[in-house]
């Protein structure tokens, strides 16, 4: 109980920084995109990190943040989830991930760095849901952006997918995600 009333304090006292730090505009334009979470401070990114900085990762913290439909809170859990508990939280993560803004940010932070993410990856684009298609070609992008290769089995299911993307997906967020990783893809391959 008494830790808690510890990650408690702590998500007041991260509310308290949001509000303190909340820029208006930028919550009024990200609204007027159709981002629309329960709450939007429009905290720009490196003030988010700099929140984060300032508390040690933990996964109840992250959990527990996660959980507000609050843009800057799904943002912060996302920093301040331990690398340990990535593989736990992943696809529950991409399943109540509610814009590409924050996929990105899951992408590059957390689901890159999967003991296991270029099969990981190479499943979720093949996922008819777009979110996980989404987050699968982001991830292959980050992978590739560091100079990871996929093997011959991966590399073709990926190929024929991303070829294809055109043909087997309508959200345009996906398929810019698939002519993305595979522009990282051919920078990559000699």
């Amino acid at each position: 109980m008494i830790e808690d009333s510890v990650i408690n304090d702590k998500v007041r006292e991260i509310k308290k920084e949001l509000r303190l730090a909340m820029n208006g505009v930028v919550s009024s334009i990200q609204r007027n995109h159709g981002l629309n979470y329960k709450i939007n401070f429009g905290v720009e990114i490196p003030r988010l990190k700099a929140i984060a900085g300032r508390f040690e990762k933990d996964e109840e913290l992250a959990k527990r943040l996660w959980q507000d439909n609050i843009r800057e809170c799904k943002m912060l859990a996302i920093f301040l989830m331990p690398e340990n508990c990535y593989p736990d939280i992943a696809e529950k993560w991409i399943t109540e991930t509610p814009f590409t803004e924050i996929a990105d940010h899951l992408t590059m932070v957390i689901l890159s760095k999967l003991p296991d993410a270029g099969t990981k990856a190479i499943e979720w684009i093949q996922n008819s849901e777009g979110m996980f298609r989404y987050c699968g070609f982001m991830t292959l992008t980050h992978l590739f952006r560091r100079g990871t290769r996929l093997d011959a089995e991966q590399e073709n299911r990926y190929l024929a997918i991303a070829k294809d993307i055109e043909n087997i997906e309508s959200r345009k967020s996906v398929i810019i995600a698939a002519y993305n990783s595979l522009g990282h893809y051919c920078n990559e391959d000699e």
